[in-house]
């Protein structure tokens, strides 16, 4: 998945944003928590868009343009992987560049902007344009909920933490705070009651998609 993101950027350009559903590979359920691919994007500057969960028609657009395109390539009569592969380009340029899908004009027709993209994407010079802050700024927005164990301890995305033995058995709300990257935790109060330098992330871990979470 990740490669064909980054083949599709250089070729397009890296895009604004990117909606997805809530599944993997983009979301996790299990842990809720953003999925290492999703992070690598973030790092990229792109903005993650995720439909309502079981809202279909959120993308109702895209996903009446995949069945047309699936009715097109048939994909059940194809010999093997290799002839997916070519119908599918021959059927995809087909779409963008003949079929009358905007006021009678096709897609590359009607939005010439498209070939010349904006953010150019090599990915030999990835890293030097991923920007961790930009990840340490996306996970400021989430709150997560955790009960200390009875050791004083807690797991906190890929890394376990200790609080103290004083909060064991308690329930405390852990947010990011950017500017400092550090775990803050809050007692059911609201007051703070921790503060914790944050470990585990950085660019080789996330772009290689190596970032292991810790059940919490």
């Amino acid at each position: 998945m990740q490669q064909g993101l980054q083949s599709a950027f250089e070729h397009w350009g890296l895009p604004q944003a990117l909606r997805f559903d809530n599944g993997r590979p983009w979301a996790n359920p299990v842990h809720r928590v953003p999925t290492a691919l999703a992070l690598w994007l973030v790092g990229l500057g792109v903005k993650l868009i995720f439909g309502r969960p079981r809202q279909s028609t959120d993308n109702a657009v895209v996903e009446r343009s995949h069945g047309v395109l699936e009715q097109w390539i048939e994909p059940e009569s194809c010999a093997d992987y290799p002839c997916l592969v070519e119908r599918l380009s021959y059927f995809v340029d087909i779409q963008r560049r003949q079929y009358p899908a905007c006021e009678g004009l096709p897609r590359l027709q009607a939005y010439p902007a498209l070939l010349q993209p904006t953010r150019v994407y090599h990915r030999a010079q990835e890293q030097q344009r991923w920007e961790l802050q930009r990840v340490y700024a996306y996970l400021a927005q989430f709150r997560w909920t955790r009960t200390v164990d009875q050791n004083g301890r807690l797991c906190l995305l890929t890394c376990e933490y200790s609080v103290g033995r004083a909060l064991a058995g308690q329930q405390v709300t852990c947010w990011l705070e950017p500017q400092s990257a550090t775990w803050v935790v809050e007692n059911e109060r609201g007051e703070t009651v921790k503060r914790l330098p944050l470990q585990g992330l950085d660019y080789p871990t996330i772009a290689s998609l190596a970032l292991h979470y810790r059940k919490g």
